[in-house]
């Protein structure tokens, strides 16, 4: 299997906060992806201008499509969904998948 990285952006909703960001993300966090067998890494970070990457490494493309599809499912997903300007997602738009060469510690 060779892992799969999606880099997620994230736009806060109108009247968001971090502070909601990060609740609705430990949420979906500790309800959904602590579950989730295929998702290997997740890691949300802020960018200079104020957007956000959701960091998510996947075992595999396989692992990666059956998580996804679960998400549609979730209600701590909705949640966190929730705290985003979804205006221009286009949810049949593929999503930019980069594959693991290599992965080092610190």
């Amino acid at each position: 299997m060779t892992p799969i990285t999606v880099l997620a952006p994230i736009k806060l909703a109108p009247n968001k906060s971090e502070a909601d960001l990060l609740a609705a993300s430990a949420k979906f966090q500790s309800e959904f992806v602590a579950h989730e067998p295929g998702v290997l890494r997740r890691e949300l970070v802020r960018a200079q201008d104020g957007t956000y990457l959701d960091i998510v490494q996947f075992r595999s493309e396989a692992d990666m499509a059956e998580v996804i599809e679960k998400e549609m499912q979730s209600p701590a997903c909705a949640d966190f969904f929730s705290v985003m300007d979804l205006t221009d997602f286009d949810p049949e738009a593929p999503m930019d998948t980069y594959v693991s060469l290599e992965t080092h510690a610190a």
